[in-house]
């Protein structure tokens, strides 16, 4: 009998959403605390990039000090390169360079600490890649190649975008994965409280270098994000969801200053939710394990 004795397999999707998606950082922070055990996981773009330190053996503290790094204005501006490529508005030769130098520029996912997948969009079949084997780096920028924003990026016989288009919290890749519990961190959802630009407050940082009709189209963006996460989520059935309740000031664009505001947005969210995870979970340890 004590054969088939064991725990549920326990996955985390972490979504996408820009400096939003510091928030990750904090619950990861609480989840570990609270000994909860991670067994495989999955991110989009800032999601998946928190997923892939974390695969590599980053703690929650070493990815705050990172992010407290980047947060610097001055470090923050010389990741950006505005010479024009290709295809795209921003270089990412730099940003590439710096993901090199944190997980190893020759590292493969299928060699990581525990199984992940990243999600990304091909151009070609038009369809959510879920990448679970290759290069680390290479699926990194993969994920969060914002279309529009920074090139698209070559992987294996795709061409892939940030999986945000179709997939921005990947709890299917969690089923995918074996996981029988799923934790799916959503960042977005608060972003539609301001629907227009007059609701912003005048001194919100995107008003000062963002024109009106970008701010339309970025809404526009999350709105079909949030459509399709509710869809997914339908299907995936996650077992629960976090929504750290992180300012629509903190975006894409803009935010990355505020992060330590937003990692202690992802402490909170998950400590509400903590009780019920344990809850769900303590039954299904006693059954199997």
């Amino acid at each position: 009998m004590n054969n088939l004795v064991r725990r549920p397999k326990i996955g985390l999707a972490l979504g996408g959403g820009g400096a939003r998606g510091l928030a990750h950082i904090g619950v990861l922070e609480v989840l570990e605390r609270e000994s909860i055990p991670i067994d495989v996981m999955a991110g989009t773009s800032m999601g998946g990039i928190i997923t892939a330190l974390y695969a590599c053996g980053y703690s929650p503290e070493q990815m705050q000090e990172i992010a407290l790094e980047i947060a610097n204005i001055r470090n923050l501006l010389r990741f950006l390169d505005l010479t024009p490529p290709e295809r795209g508005l921003i270089r990412t030769d730099r940003i590439r360079a710096y993901l090199a130098d944190l997980v190893g520029k020759d590292r493969c996912i299928e060699d990581l600490n525990l199984p992940i997948a990243l999600a990304a969009v091909d151009l070609y079949s038009k369809q959510v890649i879920y990448l679970t084997k290759g290069n680390l780096v290479e699926a990194c920028m993969a994920t969060s190649a914002v279309p529009g924003l920074f090139p698209p990026v070559p992987f294996e016989n795709y061409l892939l975008v940030d999986g945000g288009v179709l997939d921005n919290v990947p709890a299917k890749a969690l089923r995918n994965l074996g996981a029988e519990y799923l934790i799916a961190v959503d960042v977005n959802h608060l972003m539609g409280e301001h629907h227009q630009w007059s609701d912003l407050p005048k001194d919100a940082t995107i008003r000062k270098f963002l024109p009106a009709f970008a701010l339309d189209f970025y809404q526009a963006e999350i709105i079909m994000i949030s459509t399709m996460t509710a869809i997914n989520f339908s299907k995936a059935k996650p077992n629960i969801v976090i929504r750290p309740p992180v300012p629509s000031d903190v975006n894409i664009f803009f935010g990355f200053t505020h992060a330590l505001d937003t990692i202690q947005h992802g402490v909170h969210a998950t400590e509400e939710a903590i009780g019920k995870i344990k809850e769900e979970i303590k039954p299904k340890l006693r059954l199997f394990g």
